[in-house]
């Protein structure tokens, strides 16, 4: 049993912690500088609180609806715009309290993301207001000067009720080192695909301006396991969600609506409840990237990018 003491002192704590939370502001966003977004539209962080040794408290306004961001057909938010909020509180918390410089460039080699309860996350008649009670998690031995590593481990919150948990894993290095190790990137491509050249929401005659899984071209259809399904992705530089500023590479949210997607034609249109993903290289624009998704027997489903024989990124995916 804890001392007297102790559990004095934690309770005390968390009677701070409740009033930081309370006292979160939700009038208006954080500058967009700081999330790596080009549009003030496309902030949804609001405000954040330090709440002890490497945690801290993070306001975001999630709105009822967003022409990327929809809800879900269950009535709940879309998932994806709570895996943008989290990469949002990443980026915000290594400018704000870390002292990331405004330029570095971020790296997510892993995101994760795992809803508990759905019905906090319904979207009612007004934007979400939502906590999250950050971790951030950094390698022992002090920091290097040239990169930044960290881990950011979250719980998500709606009205002080527990709804989600989150994690995203970081690395941070400045544009030299940035330069160098795109230049190595390019270095591997493959052969090239046709250029882009359809504007947004042209992907394989799809209506949805966010469906971004076009069908394999005959000539590259293959034998598969049984379940197992594959696509192509549709890569638009000039969509104005997925590439909300310029980019150099695949982005890894793209890559995840991919993961989001292909978990969901695989168990027949079901919405997401987690997804663990893993990244491993960055992709480039003017290849062609395979998705793949296969059932496995505990009801989760197996996906993975690929490109001229490069894993770009895994994932695992449950499914309602």
């Amino acid at each position: 049993m804890l001392p007297v003491e102790t559990l004095a002192h934690v309770g005390s704590l968390e009677s701070l912690i409740r009033e930081a939370k309370e006292g979160l502001s939700f009038d208006r966003t954080i500058s967009r500088r700081f999330v790596h977004r080009a549009s003030v539209t496309e902030v949804f962080l609001t405000d954040a609180v330090v709440a002890g040794a490497d945690r801290f408290l993070v306001g975001a306004q999630l709105p009822r609806n967003h022409a990327l961001y929809r809800p879900e057909t269950t009535g709940q938010c879309d998932f994806m715009l709570l895996v943008e909020t989290v990469r949002q509180a990443g980026i915000f918390l290594s400018h704000r309290y870390h002292d990331v410089p405004l330029g570095h460039h971020f790296i997510f080699k892993a995101l994760s993301l795992r809803i508990s309860d759905p019905a906090a996350l319904r979207v009612g008649c007004g934007p979400l207001p939502v906590v999250l009670d950050v971790k951030v998690v950094t390698p022992a031995g002090g920091r290097n000067p040239r990169r930044f590593d960290a881990r950011f481990d979250m719980v998500i919150e709606v009205g002080g009720r527990e709804c989600a948990r989150a994690s995203a894993g970081v690395v941070v290095i400045d544009g030299t080192r940035y330069g160098r190790l795109r230049q190595r990137g390019r270095a591997a491509e493959t052969a090239p695909v046709e250029p882009v050249t359809s504007a947004y929401g042209t992907a394989a005659g799809a209506d949805d301006d966010r469906y971004v899984l076009r069908p394999v071209p005959a000539a590259e259809e293959r034998t598969r396991p049984a379940g197992a399904r594959e696509w192509r992705l549709h890569v638009d530089p000039a969509h104005p969600g997925y590439f909300e500023h310029p980019s150099d590479h695949v982005p890894g949210m793209l890559l995840l609506e991919a993961f989001r997607q292909a978990a969901r034609e695989t168990t027949g249109g079901a919405a997401l409840t987690s997804l663990d993903a893993d990244f491993a290289v960055f992709g480039e624009l003017a290849e062609a990237v395979a998705v793949e998704a296969a059932p496995t027997e505990d009801g989760r489903v197996r996906l993975s990018a690929t490109q001229g024989g490069r894993v770009l990124a895994t994932a695992v995916a449950r499914c309602a």
